[in-house]
């Protein structure tokens, strides 16, 4: 995994800003959320990525695309804030990964790219790219690499209140271990009773246990198992063994 160096903010306007610095004004407030837009070969993984740092990152998903010709459509009438792009993709009608990866910063010179392959350490990226280049994810690699380098693509932007983390995130380390299982457990869409009979405790206890979650994360019930699914996703579990223990 391949992280371009952290950027800069802009120097003073009596200064010329350096190579790597990061355009925006960061005095600029009111400003929307980051857009994301998808190219992956795999269309399916591509709309899974795209989910996730949407709801884990708080992006505005605006398109995935698994045709780099409709990419590049898109981006040249609505340019993305970012470009995760999976070089993998075949051509199409004489066009190639580097064509939308140049759409994007003609286009957007604002712009950022991430760059997803299956060989990271083989992959070199081309020279003209470097200066919108925030990293190079390897599919093999843990989604963390992925998280961290949109987070320091987001601490550099205006938009920072649009990256915040939702309280509850804050909150799940604070769970009972119990409390965490049944959470884990309503993650992986297991309904009351079934929880009950995994970790060997009554349908009561278990409905007991979901209004203590729902109040420490302060969450509704649709809330509470939707958070549950996007924590599942970012934070895999092992499978049930037993009854928890407190």
């Amino acid at each position: 995994m391949y992280e371009a160096p952290q950027q800069q903010p802009p120097a003073p306007p009596n200064q010329p800003p350096n190579q790597m610095s990061l355009p925006w004004d960061l005095h600029n407030e009111g400003l929307p959320a980051l857009t994301c837009l998808v190219l992956d070969r795999q269309r399916l993984v591509g709309q899974a990525v795209g989910g996730l740092l949407a709801e884990h990152c708080c992006l505005e998903l605006v398109g995935v695309f698994s045709s780099v010709a409709q990419a590049i459509g898109f981006i040249e009438h609505s340019p993305p804030d970012l470009l995760l792009l999976d070089v993998h993709c075949e051509s199409e009608q004489g066009q190639t990964w580097q064509d939308a990866a140049a759409a994007l910063r003609h286009r957007n010179p604002d712009g950022r790219l991430i760059v997803i392959t299956d060989v990271s350490e083989q992959f070199l990226s081309p020279p003209e790219f470097q200066p919108i280049l925030l990293g190079i994810v390897d599919k093999h690699h843990d989604w963390d690499d992925l998280v961290r380098m949109v987070t320091h693509m987001q601490e550099a932007s205006p938009r920072r209140s649009h990256m915040s983390n939702p309280q509850w995130r804050l909150q799940v380390d604070q769970l009972a271990p119990r409390e965490l299982r049944v959470f884990q457990a309503l993650g992986r869409g297991l309904l009351n009773k079934e929880i009950a009979q995994a970790l060997g405790l009554s349908v009561h206890t278990v409905e007991t246990y979901r209004k203590h979650i729902s109040a420490k994360l302060s969450l509704s019930g649709a809330e509470l198992i939707r958070a549950a699914t996007l924590h599942r996703c970012t934070n895999p579990v092992s499978r049930f063994t037993g009854p928890a223990k407190e």
